[in-house]
């Protein structure tokens, strides 16, 4: 999900440049609503965990930070060199069905030790845990302090759910594509050609040749709308 690493990181950026000035409140709305990310989607934001250590040096914070984010999300970073600021991106392994996930660390040198904050962006309802149950962990594998396990992604359920797209969809146009879509948020056709999927409620946002917007029927089997009509084998 490509694009929605790319709405992520904006949304990281901005809220760092938020922090840098007095308006946060204000400025918080905005870095929100400036995100990029799939239609229909909702992102959580995890804000305001700080931390003031009296002792230790930012190389001793920064190393303190990116062990924290590998925890969680993918290979950490610094966004500048020297800067402190570290910034991950997730889940890492199979802690969840989508990609949707960041977070970032922030290390500033005092006269004597330093101040952390830590941040986080999660994309809902396509991951089981929210921003501040993740933030919270980070920050506590950042002290030593003991965490509580984030919510595991449940298995989706078999059949026609209305919860999610997972099986096969064949065309009720004549000629049109089957689709194979998994629980990861992609889809194939029988082509090869990929694509992916969001559902939120009944709204499904499909992007395969463009981004169509259908609705998912009441018994799960049925969606149809932007120019599309399925039928799924269940």
């Amino acid at each position: 999900m490509y694009e929605n690493y790319r709405g992520l990181r904006r949304c990281i950026v901005t809220l760092h440049a938020v922090r840098r000035r007095a308006l946060f409140a204000f400025a918080l709305v905005a870095a929100v609503l400036s995100c990029n990310v799939v239609s229909h989607a909702a992102v959580d934001v995890g804000t305001g965990i700080r931390y003031v250590v009296s002792t230790g040096t930012l190389a001793d914070c920064s190393t303190k930070a990116q062990t924290a984010l590998n925890t969680y999300l993918q290979t950490s970073s610094e966004t500048e060199t020297g800067s402190g600021e570290w910034v991950a991106y997730g889940p890492n392994g199979s802690r969840g069905p989508s990609t949707t996930v960041a977070a970032t660390v922030h290390c500033y040198p005092l006269t004597s030790g330093y101040v952390v904050t830590f941040d986080c962006i999660v994309e809902l309802p396509n991951n089981p845990y929210n921003a501040s149950d993740l933030c919270l962990d980070i920050a506590h594998t950042f002290s030593g302090k003991p965490v509580t396990p984030l919510a595991s992604p449940t298995p989706p359920p078999s059949g026609c759910s209305t919860s999610n797209l997972v099986g096969t969809w064949t065309s009720d146009d004549r000629g049109g594509p089957t689709l194979t879509i998994t629980p990861d948020g992609n889809l194939t056709d029988g082509d090869g050609v990929s694509g992916n999927w969001v559902l939120f409620n009944s709204n499904v946002t499909l992007t395969y040749y463009g981004n169509h917007s259908l609705t998912l029927a009441p018994d799960g089997k049925h969606m149809s709308g932007g120019g599309y009509h399925f039928t799924r084998k269940c």
